[in-house]
Parts: C-alpha cells; sequence; structure tokens
C-alpha cells in the first residue's frame, strides 16, 4: 500500500494534460517504490551501498534535467521521490513509513493545487484509503491489537483483509457524504505570481511611454535588444466585432474546449473589449488610444485608483485564449500578472505586449457597486453622440419597438431592464444561427421574423434600442466565467462561453451589465451555495444544456438527471425533518407544563439512583445469576463481582490478573477472605482449566457471591 501511496501523487500534474501519461507514471513510481520495499521486506539487514547511492544518484541527474526542462518547483518535488526510493531498502522502522506518507502528502497537496480536471479526485481517494491501510497496518506492527487482546485474556489476531475492506469502505462512504452534503468553508488561494514575464511579455516603447509618457522613435529600441514585436504580434489591430459571426464558432475550434480556467467565489463577466460604433451588422471601437502602465512597488498593475464597493479578487489559468487582451471583471483595480508594462484602453481592456500563450497566469481585483446586484465599469464616456450613434437608413419600427416595451418605465433603468426582460422571454437563443446567419444584416430578421438567434444578435438587438430611446450603450464582447467546477474549485470557461452583452450608460451608476440572452444567467453577486452536491448539479446541467444547444448528446444528460434525483432527495428529507422538527417543537409546547414535571422527576429519579447505584446493581446481579446456567455460574459471579465492587471504585485495573485482583479486595473485606478465593478458584478452573462447574460448586459460588454481594452492599 506504501508504494501505492508514494506513487498516487507523483504524476498528478499530469492527469489535467493526458491521462494516459499519467497512469504510465504512477506505474513506474508504484513498481520504483514498491521494488524498494519489497527488498526491506524480503532482506535482512542493512543494503548494499551501491544501491543506495545508485538510486540517489540517478534522482539528482534526473533533478538536474528536470531543473532546465520543467523547472525548479518540480525538480524538486521529483527529487523527493528518488530520495524516498533511495530510502525504501532500509525502511523498517515505522517513523520511516511515517516520514515516506509525509511526502506522499505534500506531493499530493500539489498535485491538488495544479489539477484541473475532475480525474483528479479518483487520485484523492486512492491516496486516502492507501494512507488508511498504511497507517492500520502500523498501528497493528505497533502492538495495539495486541495490548488491547492481552488485557481481555484472549489470542493475538492479526487485522483481517476483509476487515480492512469494510473498514475503507465506512470511511469512504463517510468521507463521500460529508464531501456530497456538508457545506464547504471558503477556499484558501495561494497565489504565487511571478511579477515579471521576463523577454515574453517585455516591449521597450511600451516601458518608454509608461515611464516618460514618449515612446522613442522607431528603431532605437533595438539597441536595447528589445524593439517592437513583429508587425502580426500587434495586440491593437482593427478591433471590430461582426455580429453575424459568433464569438463561438471560431474555425477549427470545438466550442467544448476550455480556454480558461477561473478561481472565483462567484460566477464572473470577463470583459475582453467594448464596442461603440455601429454600422449595418458589424460593431467597432472608436477609440483604440491606450495608456501604458508598469507594475508598482509591490508587483501589481494599478489600474484604477477608485476604492468604493465589494472587492471580488479571482484567479485565471490560460489554456488557450487568442490575441493579447486579457479577460477582466468590470472596474478591476488591480492586476498582478507576468508582464514588465501592459496597455490599459479606456473601456477597462487590458492588453499584454504579446499574445497571451497557454500557461499563462493572472490575478485580479475589481469591484462590484455596493447597492447594485450587477457589474459596473467606472470609465467615463467623453462624447456621449458616439454611444447613440446609429447608422443611416436604420430602421425605424426598431425604435418603434423599444418605445412601446419600454413604455411603462418611467426611469433610464427601468426602461433597460424592461427591454432586457423582453428580449430574454420573446426570443429564443439558437447555436444553429452561429452558421446559417453568415454575411446577413440579421436585426430586423432577428426582432420581427424568426426571433432567435446567438448572443451577438441579443446583444446588439439591445443596446440599438436602447440607443433609440437616448440611453448611451455599447455592446461587450468577452467570457462568462459560471460554469463552477465543485471537484477542482474552478469556474471552467470553454470557447461556448465565448459571450457578447450589453453595458448602459445610467447617470450616477456607470455602464451597468445587461444580458439579454435568454441561455445566459442575469449578472448577480450571489456566492457559491457551498454543498457541493448542488454545485455538482448545476454544473452537469449547464454542461448537459449546452450540448443540447449544439445537438450533441452524451452520457452528460444522464449525469445531470442522477445528481438531480439525489438533490431533490435530500432536498426533501431535509424538508421532512424540517417538518418533524417543527411538529415537535410546536408539541412541546402545547405540552411545556407536563414535560416539565416529568423532567423534573426523572432528574430526581436520576439521582436517587445514582445514590442507590450500589443497591440496584446488587440487585441486577442477582437477577442474572438467576438466569445463569450452572455451567457458567463461575464466571458471571466473577464478572458481576467486578461490576457491582466497581461502583465502590474498587473495580479491576488493566492488566490485573484475578488473584490480584481479588487479593486487593480482601484488603478491604478481610473477612470475606474465604469467599473471595472459592470465587477465584472456580473462575480459573471454568476460564483456564475448560471444567465444567457441577452443581454443589455452582451453589457454593452462589453462596460465596451473595455473601460478597452483601458485605459490598452496606459499605
Amino acid at each position: 500500500m506504501l508504494d501505492l501511496d508514494m506513487a498516487t501523487p507523483a504524476f498528478a500534474r499530469l492527469v489535467s494534460a493526458d491521462a494516459p501519461q499519467a497512469m504510465l507514471g504512477i506505474v513506474f513510481w508504484a513498481v520504483v517504490q514498491g521494488g524498494g520495499l519489497w527488498y526491506a521486506r524480503t532482506r535482512g539487514g542493512a543494503p548494499p551501498k551501491t544501491l543506495v547511492d545508485g538510486i540517489a544518484a540517478i534522482g539528482m541527474c534526473v533533478c538536474v534535467l528536470q531543473l532546465f526542462l520543467d523547472g525548479i518547483l518540480q525538480a524538486l518535488l521529483s527529487l523527493l521521490l528518488w530520495l524516498q526510493a533511495a530510502r525504501n531498502p532500509a525502511l523498517t522502522a515505522r517513523r520511516d513509513a511515517y516520514f515516506a506518507l509525509c511526502i506522499s502528502l505534500v506531493l499530493v497537496v500539489f498535485g491538488a493545487s495544479e489539477a484541473r480536471a475532475s480525474a483528479f479526485v479518483m487520485l484523492i481517494a486512492a491516496y486516502g484509503l492507501s494512507a488508511l491501510a498504511v497507517l492500520v497496518y502500523c498501528h497493528q506492527q505497533a502492538g495495539l491489537e495486541r495490548e488491547l487482546a492481552a488485557a481481555a485474556g484472549g489470542n493475538v489476531k492479526s487485522f483481517p483483509l476483509a476487515h480492512l475492506v469494510a473498514l475503507s469502505a465506512c470511511v469512504f462512504l463517510v468521507a463521500l457524504s460529508w464531501y456530497l452534503l456538508v457545506p464547504r468553508p471558503d477556499p484558501v488561494r495561494f497565489a504565487a505570481l511571478p511579477t515579471s514575464g521576463g523577454e515574453k511579455y517585455s516591449r521597450y516603447d511600451w516601458e518608454q511611454e509608461a515611464r516618460y509618457g514618449t515612446a522613442p522613435r522607431r528603431g532605437a529600441a533595438s539597441k536595447e535588444g528589445r524593439g517592437s514585436p513583429p508587425a502580426g504580434q500587434e495586440p491593437l489591430p482593427g478591433e471590430s466585432v461582426d455580429i453575424t459571426r459568433s464569438s463561438q464558432s471560431a474555425p477549427g475550434v470545438d466550442p467544448n474546449a476550455i480556454v480558461m480556467y477561473v478561481q472565483s467565489e462567484r460566477p464572473l463577466y470577463l470583459r475582453g473589449r467594448s464596442f461603440d460604433r455601429f454600422e449595418k451588422d458589424r460593431w467597432s471601437r472608436t477609440d483604440t488610444g491606450t495608456r501604458k502602465l508598469v507594475p508598482e512597488e509591490d508587483g501589481r498593475f494599478k489600474l484604477s485608483s477608485s476604492d468604493r464597493g465589494v472587492n471580488v479578487e479571482y484567479l485565471a489559468h490560460v489554456v488557450s485564449l487568442p490575441g493579447a487582451v486579457l479577460p477582466l471583471s468590470a472596474h478591476a483595480i488591480t492586476l498582478a500578472a507576468p508582464a514588465s508594462v501592459i496597455a490599459a484602453a479606456r473601456d477597462g481592456a487590458v492588453f499584454l505586449p504579446a499574445p497571451v500563450e497557454p500557461g499563462f497566469r493572472y490575478a485580479a481585483n475589481s469591484l462590484l457597486p455596493e447597492d447594485q446586484p450587477r457589474p459596473v465599469a467606472r470609465d467615463v464616456p467623453g462624447d456621449r453622440s458616439l454611444y447613440l450613434q446609429l447608422p443611416e437608413g436604420f430602421p425605424s419600427r426598431i425604435g418603434e419597438l423599444a418605445e412601446r416595451v419600454s413604455a411603462g418605465a418611467v426611469s433610464p433603468l427601468g426602461k433597460a431592464v424592461a427591454l432586457e426582460a423582453h428580449l430574454r422571454s420573446a426570443y429564443a437563443y439558437s447555436f444553429e444561427t452561429v452558421f446559417t446567419s453568415q454575411g446577413v444584416t440579421p436585426l430586423e430578421e432577428f426582432l420581427f421574423d424568426t426571433r432567435r438567434g446567438h448572443c451577438e444578435f441579443f446583444a446588439s438587438a439591445m443596446a440599438v434600442m436602447l440607443r433609440t430611446i437616448g440611453i448611451p450603450s455599447r455592446v461587450v464582447r468577452g467570457y462568462l466565467a459560471q460554469n463552477f467546477n465543485p471537484v477542482t474549485g474552478f469556474h471552467e470557461v470553454r470557447a461556448f462561453d465565448g459571450h457578447a452583452w450589453v453595458e448602459a450608460h445610467i447617470d450616477g451608476i456607470g455602464w451597468m451589465t445587461f444580458e439579454p440572452t435568454a441561455a445566459y444567467p442575469i449578472p448577480q453577486r450571489e456566492q457559491q451555495t457551498g454543498t457541493t452536491l448542488f454545485d455538482l448539479k448545476t454544473y452537469t446541467e449547464r454542461l448537459s444544456l449546452q450540448e443540447a444547444l449544439q445537438g450533441k448528446t452524451s452520457i452528460t444528460a444522464a449525469v445531470a438527471a442522477l445528481f438531480r434525483r439525489l438533490t431533490e432527495a435530500w432536498h426533501a428529507l431535509m424538508f421532512q425533518l424540517r417538518t418533524g422538527f417543527d411538529a415537535l417543537a410546536d408539541w412541546i409546547a402545547a405540552h411545556s407544563l407536563p414535560l416539565a414535571a416529568a423532567l423534573i422527576a426523572a432528574a430526581a429519579g436520576g439521582v436517587l439512583a445514582y445514590r442507590q447505584r450500589v443497591r440496584l446493581l446488587w440487585l441486577w446481579a442477582r437477577l442474572v445469576l438467576s438466569a445463569t446456567p450452572r455451567a457458567k455460574i463461575p464466571l458471571a459471579a466473577f464478572r458481576q463481582l467486578e461490576r457491582v465492587a466497581g461502583a465502590r471504585n474498587l473495580g479491576r485495573l488493566e492488566g490485573e490478573t484475578v488473584e490480584e485482583y481479588l487479593g486487593r479486595l480482601e484488603l478491604t473485606y478481610a473477612e470475606l477472605h474465604a469467599e473471595l478465593h472459592r470465587v477465584a478458584r472456580a473462575f480459573n478452573a471454568s476460564r483456564y482449566g475448560g471444567e465444567a462447574a457441577s452443581s454443589a460448586e455452582a451453589q457454593d459460588v452462589l453462596r460465596a457471591f451473595h455473601t460478597i454481594g452483601a458485605r459490598v452492599n452496606v459499605g
């Protein structure tokens, strides 16, 4: 078991990348660690020094190699495994096993921090059960069972395999129930992020502009070895979005492919870029200027000086993101990222000097308004007319529809909410329009004919309808981090979660987020429920819904139905218990006086019984002996004598023999010498000699017992 315990976490980080490779690594380390343990068990004495030194030398070489290939952290973890493998041939003491378990715990904690796949929970379960087996074995070797058996006078027995399996099953069921049903504590986040990205995310002209306000002339930076990036890597190319092309329909991209993992206590709308100008079927950005920023003394980029609102911290782990923009929640105030400089646009968008590569990590803090449930961006529109612009020849009936829908509202916020509710209720989301609407202008057709579309249709329709009634608006594209996986603790952001929504400028509030697409939740500030079972139900239901929108079928729907039934059963049970407790509380309130009297009587009876406990035990002992067969009277008499004497603080001590115990009783009751020795002889003959007591012997023991009991009973 110890070799499995050491091998389980060894390649935990590979689970999120390549499961077959991870299993190969686990088998390799199981053989390496298990071989050393087998050698220690089958060979006596110390192992050959050449064997130990050879394994350690291999570990050092591998450590140096991994230092260059995978970094210092992976190299140190590998070194731990190799050093333990070198120690295993000489592993004989229990402290060695405990030390090996400590090493495996370090590895599994690291694996838990790196793993992003739900399959890692199977490794955690295997590790826990194998660790349990190791600890049980170590306790058995320590002689725990031998000490307990000796105290009872029995033989030493090893722990049966069936009992270990039953114990492991019970532990697993209890742990699973706790994991699913007990609310989780708030997560502890350890974010060790580098504050510099080296040459990868550096740009000399940006840094000069950030520090001195002006960029060097073109070509001057080459003397420093860091010039402008190639033309194809400019992070701010022509910024526009075609509403007929969904953010989920990139060629060759699987809609279910994960693009990033986000650790946050609540769902987030992660903004990429906003667009203010609408022409036919295309949105574009009028203001493309940016300000360049370098990190502060604490290593973070300061994006805003505002401090009004509820602080939200989140960590992002990139798997595959297009372009150089970092998705951030609205009103981001700080950013920690491995870059030496960034570009921040007026609308809050943040760009790196180079495209975001897989494995990139960043942490950010954003502010949510204290009095509003929706995210709000705080940038102020320089020219409001840009956010009210409509193309020439814009259909008047779209404006008439907006006026009709919002007629019942008075404030701009109320009108915006009315338009949002209308689009969410009167129109349907259709993934098919991602492929069937290419190259056409869809707004009129969407609003008055088909009434079906993807998120770009909904966002564009609401934005232009807001503009027709005088409310500044813009379309925002980014990602929705809503699929929380309670097994890994991360929101899984998939290509399908590439999304477009609307921000409307409400005077006195700012750019408030609105969600007109019915397939997506309205932005809110609620945290996770904290119950893994409910979160698993929500997680699988959302995945099943996304597959249904894409016309796909898989086992996800069946898993979602299973978690739904489990959740409903748990809620029904809790409802029945709550109803029962409420009924019990009502009954207690209605019968409070009789219950109080009964409790007082019970308490008085308990006090009286405690004072008369010796007498009561004596009466019970007499009843037990009267019902005991003749052959077992010597054994029963001695056991009952122990109980009665124990009530006088004269119980048998651990490890004390029968003769020693009765001799100690004789010190208190010297006149009972003959009776005590009669009971001792009969007990030893029956318990250890295997002799059945005759009728005469049983009567002698009973008479001696009654004499002893009568004396002990009076004190």
